[in-house]
Order: C-alpha cells, then structure tokens, then sequence
C-alpha cells in the first residue's frame, strides 16, 4: 500500500467532513456552546444587533452557533422552522428554546438551554442574561425548543479531556466506537484485535474473508478487519503464525502499525527517547513517528515502547497521522 493511496484516502475524508450537512456541526457539543455563549453576559441588548458590542436574542444565537458552523436564519420566527423539534422533558444544553409574543402570537424570543431549567438569552431589560425558561416572566411564554446539535457523545470524555478533539473526530467519522454502557473507556488498554478495525476503518479497507492467521478464527468479531489489515501489510503477526487479537498491544506495535499504514518519511528527529536504542526492533517506526509529530513521548524523554497503550493515546496516534 503506496503513499498515492493513503492521499487518496485521505482526500475522500475531507470530501465526507467537507459535506455534513451545514446546519448540524458534528465538532460542536451543547457543553461548547454554552461555554462560548456565556463569554458574552452582560453584552448589551441591541435592535438587530449581532456582534459582541450588542445583540438582539436572534442575533445571538445566530453569531454563537456560527462560531461552530451552524447555519442559522437571522430572525427568531425563521430559527423557529429549523431544527429537530424536542420536548421540554427532553431537553439538552445547546437547545434552542423559543418563547411567544405578549399576546401568544407568533415567536418572539430566543435563547439557549443551559440546563437546570435556565436558558441564556438576549434580553431587552438586561442584555444577555439567563433567566428561568419554565417560570418567572418567560414561564407561560414558552413555545417549544429545536436541536441543532448531536449531543451523543461519550459520556466519559469531557470537552476538556487531553484527547477530546481527537476521540469526537475519529467517532464522527465512523472510525472508533464507544462500549455498550455509552462510555468510551478512554484509559482502558486497547487489544491488538481493536487497533486492526480501527486501522481497516480509517484506509477504508475492504473486510476479507481470507484466513491469515491460526488463532484468528472466522468467528472472531474482528476476523474480517484483521484480514484486510493483514492482506495490505498494515499489521504483522508472530513467528509462530498468530496474531494474539485480545491481547493488549503496546506502543511500539502500535508505532509500527501506523509507520507501515502511512509509510511515514522524515527521520530527522530532533527527539532523543532514552530508552529506545537502535538496537530496538522499533527504533524506525517509533523516531518515524516522532519526526511527523504523531508522538512526542514522556516529560521524562521517554517513550515507554512495552507499556501497553491506552485507548485515547491509540486514537491520538490515528488522529495525527490522519491530519
């Protein structure tokens, strides 16, 4: 497998990122948003206003949800026919929640749900502020709400977890999976089995029904990903003929993996692991991937070949040698 087809693989990437729908933003949660949008409390209201020097309430949501790509109309009324309709009792934060007129016509207000029954909004009276949704002046106004965000992420890998960008990039992409409790287990070893689907899933590999070793029966959940990231050279078994895919892989294994998928260049490095010699059987693969900053090691300037690998250091591996 040659450089021109892993371009190529690449290239169909960003024609997939390139074309998610524009009003969903697969890199924003409810969690971003809501984080962005209270930067600008106490931003004064203004009549049409859509800037950090005033807002009116539609003007805010518009420029808060444009920040991550979202395309809003501009008017509350026009934000109201967008969407997916939720219920109050199922609200989630970065909801947009919509309130009537004074005489229960029409839409005439805005805000983000921010959870605990409060929403932030732009109001005349006190600029953007948050208010109660369910009670208080906004209490009987409210209409419905409409999601524009897919909040199903993981729910163990928070906006501020090290490799969040990295695991909610390779997820929305189809490449890794979480486990059946919604969790994605970012500090749990990851097998030699998961890295071979992972591998597959990320070069687009075709699944193979062709055996190629002993241990790896056609039963095996990932028998078919172990196959066709065998057949394309990705990935190497024992001198005794078997792969061992429920074994927990390490990150030397997995520099070499990635060295073989990418077929990675540039060896000058200007890191020095001190326990890896060149006598190691990974030397290359490990300073291969140093030198395309795929990994940079420990603080303490090593770089820990037999450790098993984790899942998110796994995808942060994939991810950089992705992009």
């Amino acid at each position: 497998m040659g450089k021109k087809f892993v371009s190529v693989v690449l290239a169909n990437f960003m024609v997939m990122f390139l074309f998610i729908p524009h009003t969903y933003a697969s890199s924003a949660s409810g969690e971003e948003v809501i984080e962005r949008a209270k930067k600008h409390l106490g931003t004064p209201y203004q009549w049409s206003g859509e800037s950090p020097d005033g807002f009116d309430c539609s003007g805010f949501t518009h420029y808060i949800m444009d920040q991550f790509g979202i395309d809003l109309e501009r008017g509350s009324y026009d934000q109201y026919k967008q969407g997916t309709y939720v219920t109050a009792s199922n609200l989630q934060k970065g909801d947009l929640v919509f309130f009537s007129g004074t005489h229960q016509t029409g839409i005439s207000h805005v805000g983000f749900y921010i959870g605990n029954g409060d929403m932030i909004s732009a109001t005349k009276s006190s600029g953007v502020a948050i208010d109660p949704v369910f009670s208080g002046f906004w209490g009987d106004k409210y209409t419905g709400a409409k999601r524009f965000i897919d909040n199903s992420f993981f729910s163990d890998v928070s906006p501020d977890y090290w490799a969040y960008d990295e695991i909610k990039y390779l997820n929305d992409e189809g490449i890794i999976n979480g486990l059946s409790n919604g969790s994605f287990g970012p500090t749990a070893n990851v097998s030699r089995a998961q890295v071979a689907k992972m591998v597959s899933e990320a070069l687009n590999l075709q699944p193979s029904s062709s055996g190629h070793f002993e241990d790896v029966s056609s039963s095996h959940w990932a028998y078919e990903y172990i196959n066709a990231a065998s057949g394309a050279g990705v990935i190497t078994g024992y001198e005794n003929g078997t792969f061992k895919p429920d074994e927990d892989i390490t990150r030397a294994e997995i520099a070499a993996m990635v060295n073989r998928a990418f077929e990675l260049s540039n060896m000058n490095s200007s890191y020095s692991f001190e326990d890896i010699s060149s006598s190691h059987w990974a030397y290359e693969d490990v300073y291969a991937l140093a030198s395309n900053g795929i990994t940079s090691g420990y603080h303490d300037d090593t770089f820990r070949p037999n450790k098993e690998a984790t899942r998110a250091e796994f995808s942060a591996f994939l991810y950089r040698a992705l992009n």
